[in-house]
């Protein structure tokens, strides 16, 4: 099972402000050994975007939690952004997977458990409005 959903920000939550931005790092079993960032089949680097996202839950009130979002970008997507900065996830979505576990004696897996995960094309705070295209076009016109 693999499933993804597009999520519309602003029907969800009632604010996301960004906290951090590090590069995401391939596993390395070596203690100590410099871990190496991970790359999209293409080359773009992989970044991890921390952000504090408030909701309004039905039955408990208002909540908030730490999301760690996955970021393609060849420059860090937060460079620039302080933290708190209220932002926009662009194409924002969650996905969820079976985590599984393979019998070494059988070969057979069997699911033990899900992973939830959250990725966006790119974020930009609040007071950035509209498409790159549209304000590259609005600057080359002024």
């Amino acid at each position: 099972m693999f499933t993804n959903f597009k999520i519309d920000q602003a029907a969800t939550f009632q604010g996301v402000a960004f906290l951090a931005c590090e590069p995401k790092t391939k596993f390395n079993p070596i203690k100590g050994a410099p871990r190496e960032q991970e790359a999209l089949q293409d080359g773009t680097p992989k970044w991890e975007v921390q952000v504090a996202a408030i909701f309004k839950s039905k039955f408990r009130g208002v909540q908030s939690e730490v999301l760690k979002i996955g970021v393609a970008s060849h420059r860090n997507p937060g460079e620039g952004l302080m933290p708190y900065t209220p932002i926009h996830l662009v194409d924002f979505e969650v996905g969820v997977m079976e985590k599984t576990k393979k019998n070494p004696e059988t070969g057979e897996e069997r699911v033990i458990g899900l992973q939830v995960w959250y990725r966006a094309a790119e974020i930009r705070p609040l007071t950035a409005t509209g498409s790159k295209t549209r304000a590259a076009a609005e600057t080359a016109a002024a």
